[in-house]
């Protein structure tokens, strides 16, 4: 399984440095992140920095919030990225992840209306807008979705994917964006069902953690919190999910305990008894 790890790139910052201090950390691979944006000058001078330390762009983030287009809640307006899209050939990367979006103004808000038809459609219609883009970059889409959002349930994942029906268009596995805090105490039972039903139509894999500080949800590095991943990991094997895997929610200075923690737990999972 290839085992990479989320970075943010600033237009002001040392490109060629940062990705040696991830191949130093044993990382071949990485879900790029642009705060600040993306402009050709700067995805070639990522290009130049990942190429020449051996490592692969798995995955740039395009974080817009499609039911509210104009917003940038990570960077990303819903025009800005259209425009990303158009630099995936420069970055020799394929896949860009967005969110399925919510009404309310804030991210890990719910809205009433999240879960009714104008949602649905608008999500949809923001989908074939890109349809043009996708095809002209050969890239692919990757939906995060998230229990507060338009896509809040394996169910309905699994039917705006057949809905859409294009191989351009594919998903995030994430379970804690799937599993509310009520649902925690349950993971044996809930997570090798999730995993199965979001397995055909998953093209990259988040690692984080959940847990909460006080009533509020907080999703730290993996290992820092209550995911059961003995039983998350041994579901994607059981799958057989080829996609990356992505450490996120720390910084490259905790990067090489979550990684000893996740690499450890898949040995577990995949290296028979005995």
């Amino acid at each position: 399984m290839q085992l990479g790890i989320w970075i943010d790139v600033h237009p002001d910052r040392d490109a060629l440095r940062l990705f040696e201090q991830v191949a130093e950390l044993g990382f071949g691979a990485v879900q790029v992140h642009f705060p600040a944006g993306c402009d050709a000058p700067l995805a070639r001078r990522v290009y130049r920095a990942a190429a020449r330390n051996g490592i692969e762009i798995v995955a740039v983030s395009g974080y817009a919030n499609p039911l509210r287009p104009t917003d940038a809640p990570m960077g990303f307006t819903q025009a800005a990225l259209a425009d990303l899209i158009a630099l995936l050939p420069v970055l020799d990367a394929r896949r860009v992840v967005t969110w399925s979006g919510t009404f309310a103004p804030s991210l890990l808000e719910e809205h009433p209306e999240n879960q009714g038809l104008a949602a649905w459609d608008t999500l949809r219609r923001a989908v074939d807008d890109l349809f043009p883009l996708l095809d002209a970059s050969d890239a692919i889409l990757v939906i995060e979705p998230f229990f507060a959002h338009v896509l809040d349930t394996p169910e309905r994942i699994v039917a705006f994917c057949e809905e859409v029906g294009s191989p351009y268009v594919r998903v995030v596995l994430d379970p804690p964006n799937l599993l509310t805090p009520g649902m925690w105490q349950q993971q044996s039972e809930l997570l090798p069902p999730l995993v199965a039903a979001l397995a055909p139509y998953t093209s990259l894999i988040h690692l984080k953690d959940m847990r909460l500080r006080g009533a509020a949800l907080d999703l730290p590095g993996p290992g820092e919190g209550i995911l059961d991943y003995p039983t998350f990991l041994g579901a994607v094997v059981r799958a057989e999910i080829s996609a990356p895997l992505v450490i996120e929610h720390v910084t490259l200075e905790r990067a090489a305990r979550a990684r000893r923690f996740v690499l450890e737990h898949l040995r577990t999972v995949t290296v028979p008894a005995g």
